[in-house]
């Protein structure tokens, strides 16, 4: 403590002709202390911070430089911050920015740095003050004149603080509190600096995480990101990707590329500058020669980057090169890799490929469906990778929508592998897929539906799943597939039968009264053809289908087509003797009655006949 009062009363003493003496020795105090933060703190409070101002604005370079480094020192203690600024250090060490002796400019810009890092008293005070002072223009004249400057260790080092500083000036400042921060700090000529930054410097390991940070900070506000996105960095980024290989940088790098990617025609930027290439070969690097414990996150980020930028059709087209594409083949062959992370990205990228029909088709002709469908086969049970199944389900979902593509699933396999997950998994997003899936497989196709509807297993798990409220999602794709079973199955009536016997009747009805036309439509369908094999007048009255159909008949925004149809399930029950009675209420008579002036001539002669035979 003594030492601290000889080396400060020094430095009071000399404050009429300032040297760099008592500022050093006060600096090389605070570094010998296990504790400096109550060494600052007392500094502070015992009235150090004019002292150095009048330090730095002497006419003596080297106590210039000495004393932006100690208010440098200070400001890494969080509460000494606020009297840095509060002292009015930050206009004059704005100033020294200009200082054409790097080792000022150097100081006052890591001062600033440190004034401007997080202040839980008075956030966002640091950077403030900079930016009232002309901080951001000075700042933005040194990263220029430092760009230029001879790769010696004190100008590499000037260049370090600096683009420091610039993250420090830009991370998590509140744009509504101080709106002037986001005028001057997002400028394009930044944007230009920084490009040129990742362009000189791309391999060194500190420089290009300060700026991928910053451009990420950019990016994380609408008028930044409007500059970064018109400036198209992507050559940067694939420069960066390519030749440096620090894992932190590689990851930071990978960051700001998914989140600029989040705007659409940036994922055509990226596709048509390389990126999905640069990403590959950054995956192959890290899976091949591990590098860190950052090499599993990093190609986890890599892969979902990859899936992201295939989200755009544009650019999913310009990776898929119709079908020969570097990066599609490489993706393709991550489908049998082991690892699990890029097996599942495999799986979500040929979902993300199978959505047009001509990409479907030719992805099935060329094995596509197989391989798929081998992979899963070793996962469908109830201890299969959930995220797989999900992935590997969406595409084979997608592949199957292409109407040639159904009978090659069909003979590849498809139901074999699919019907046992029905029994099996109970997770209900994959549920959910799996559906979906066999919804699409088995559309035309009579031999698999048939197989779907005699599963006496996987019938009984649909009627159940058709009554869960924890997922409505599943609830009415367990309807749908009974409804699209029954309708596939053709004049195989033992199937419809048994269909019926195993409780298919009610969820039917339930869907009728869908607000979703189109179900209401395929429920309809498929009760025609229920109805037409055999009328249950207890099934009618408990599922209270006609106050359902009253209540679909009365819906004057029901497209006349499926009006028609619900009106020919209702002759269907009526041309039975069984069931004729159950129709006879006089609301359901009411609404038929009013469908006999309709102006769709089906409508009006279905309803018509219907009407005389009630």
């Amino acid at each position: 403590m003594e030492e601290l009062t000889a080396s400060l009363e020094k430095l009071r003493v000399a404050s009429e002709n300032p040297s760099p003496e008592p500022l050093d020795e006060l600096i090389n105090y605070i570094h010998q202390q296990e504790d400096s933060t109550t060494v600052c703190e007392e500094l502070v409070a015992g009235g150090v911070l004019p002292l150095i101002a009048g330090s730095i604005n002497s006419s003596s370079v080297e106590a210039q430089g000495k004393g932006a480094e100690l208010v440098a020192e200070l400001a890494k203690v969080e509460s000494c911050r606020l009297g840095c600024v509060t002292s009015g250090l930050v206009p004059i060490l704005v100033e020294k920015m200009s200082s054409t002796t790097t080792g000022v400019a150097l100081q006052a810009c890591r001062a600033l740095g440190n004034i401007c890092y997080e202040h839980v008293f008075l956030p966002d005070g640091g950077r403030v003050s900079v930016m009232e002072s002309g901080g951001a223009a000075q700042l933005l004249h040194l990263l220029q004149r430092a760009a230029s400057l001879p790769n010696t260790p004190d100008d590499h080092q000037l260049r370090l603080v600096a683009t420091g500083f610039l993250l420090n000036l830009l991370n998590s400042y509140d744009t509504v509190q101080i709106p002037h921060c986001q005028d001057q700090s997002m400028e394009a000529e930044l944007v230009d600096v920084l490009c040129q930054y990742l362009d000189k410097f791309a391999e060194d390991e500190d420089i290009p995480t300060h700026v991928l940070l910053s451009l990420t900070c950019m990016a994380d506000t609408e008028v930044g990101r409007g500059l970064v996105v018109s400036r198209d960095i992507t050559p940067q980024l694939v420069r960066v990707l390519k030749i440096n290989e620090s894992a932190e940088v590689t990851e930071t790098c990978l960051e700001l590329v998914t989140n600029l990617a989040e705007t659409e025609c940036v994922k055509t930027q990226l596709a048509v500058g390389g990126v999905c290439e640069a990403v590959v070969e950054v995956v192959r690097r890290h899976r091949n020669n591990p590098a860190s414990d950052l090499s599993p996150p990093i190609i986890k980020t890599a892969t979902d980057l990859i899936v992201l930028i295939l989200v755009g059709d544009e650019s999913m087209g310009i990776i898929y090169g119709d079908g020969s594409g570097s990066v599609y083949q490489e993706l393709v062959g991550w489908l049998t890799s082991d690892l699990e992370d890029l097996q599942i990205a495999g799986a979500l990228a040929m979902g993300n490929f199978a959505r047009s029909d001509a990409h479907c088709i030719k992805m099935v002709e060329s094995g596509i469906a197989d391989k798929l469908l081998k992979v899963l086969s070793s996962h469908n049970s109830g201890e299969g990778d959930i995220r797989l199944q999900h992935a590997i389900l969406s595409a084979l979902r997608n592949l199957s929508i292409a109407r040639q593509n159904k009978p090659v699933l069909v003979q590849q396999g498809a139901l074999e592998v699919l019907l046992p997950m029905a029994t099996a998994i109970q997770t209900f997003p994959v549920v959910f897929k799996l559906l979906a899936t066999l919804r699409m497989i088995i559309d035309g196709q009579t031999e698999a539906a048939v197989k779907v509807g005699s599963n006496n297993e996987v019938v009984e798990r649909l009627v159940v799943w058709c009554g869960t409220m924890d997922h409505p999602g599943v609830q009415g794709e367990s309807s749908r597939l009974l409804a699209w079973t029954i309708k596939n199955c053709g004049e195989n009536t033992d199937v419809i039968t048994a269909l019926i016997n195993a409780g298919c009747v009610p969820p039917l009805v339930l869907m009728l009264g869908s607000e979703h036309a189109v179900m209401v439509n395929e429920a309809a369908l498929a009760l025609v053809l229920v109805f037409s094999s055999v009328v249950d007048p207890e099934v009618v009255e408990k599922t209270k289908l006609p106050q359902v159909a009253t209540y679909v008949l009365n819906n004057p925004n029901l497209p006349p087509e499926i009006v028609a149809n619900v009106l020919s399930m209702l002759t269907a029950i009526a041309g039975k003797d069984t069931g004729i009675e159950c129709l006879k209420k006089d609301e359901l008579k009411t609404a038929i009655d009013a469908l006999t002036a309709h102006a769709n001539e089906q409508v009006k002669t279905l309803s018509t006949a219907l009407k005389e035979k009630l």
